[in-house]
């Protein structure tokens, strides 16, 4: 899995593939139905390489200052609001607006050392998540925290809104305008920005391990060689004994 999901580039798309309707001319389609076009001209196939090129590049930048690839950390602990039943494909959160379809997340009972793994198929509602496999134990609501398993941000959305600029620029825009769109571009620069304030420092990303570190953000080797001086060794560099 990469650093975004396919339902976070079809999000990046939506607003760049609404159209009118065929049935009645001059009427925008719904815009919640716009990212269904997105099955009708690539498949999966082809959307998770946009997301690997994506993360490829976004892996070049930093890796001369955090270990790449990224590894997921923990974004937030939220509480369950009702008690899970072993079998359930469902849980209930107080809120789950901070989610999207396609994370990790791992469920957690601390008091009886329970925890399960899962991946988030559907969010039907603020406060439901619906999970592709079945939970395999029964939690209580009390004890019981989801843990939003997550690469730090902004990378989900970086891969996301470039892995987005380069299939519609190929699968939509260059059927008409034969290059780069202006929204290809617009996306692209959100993503530089973004790449450009992590290297600079205005973004501090989060990481598991500050071993995973790897280099000096503020280092400058010229400072390795300094200047040389009149002062002797063990001698003052003011004044005379």
């Amino acid at each position: 899995m990469g650093y975004s999901t396919k339902a976070e580039l079809i999000q990046a798309l939506a607003n760049a593939l609404s159209q009118g309707s065929p049935d009645t001319p001059g009427t925008l389609v719904d815009i919640f139905t716009v990212g269904k076009l997105v099955s009708d001209t690539v498949n999966d196939t082809q959307v998770y390489q946009y997301i690997k090129w994506a993360d490829e590049n976004i892996d070049a930048w930093f890796n001369s200052i955090y270990q790449t690839p990224f590894q997921r950390v923990n974004r937030g602990s939220y509480d369950v609001a009702v008690d899970i039943t072993a079998g359930d494909t469902f849980l209930i959160l107080a809120d789950a607006t901070r989610f999207t379809i396609g994370d990790v997340i791992l469920l957690r009972d601390s008091s009886a050392a329970l925890s399960q793994q899962l991946t988030i198929s559907d969010i039907p509602n603020d406060n439901k998540l619906v999970f592709s496999t079945p939970i395999t134990n029964s939690y209580t609501a009390a004890n019981t925290k989801v843990e939003r398993i997550r690469y730090p941000d902004p990378l989900p959305k970086m891969s996301a809104r470039l892995a987005a600029a380069t299939l519609y620029d190929k699968h939509f825009a260059a059927q008409v305008e034969g290059n780069e769109s202006n929204y290809g571009k617009y996306l692209r620069k959100l993503v530089y920005d973004d790449a450009e304030k992590i290297l600079n420092g205005a973004i501090r990303l989060i990481i598991p391990d500050a071993g995973l570190m790897v280099g000096r953000r503020f280092y400058n080797p010229a400072l390795d060689d300094v200047y040389s001086t009149r002062a002797k060794p063990e001698g003052k560099f003011f004044g005379a004994e």
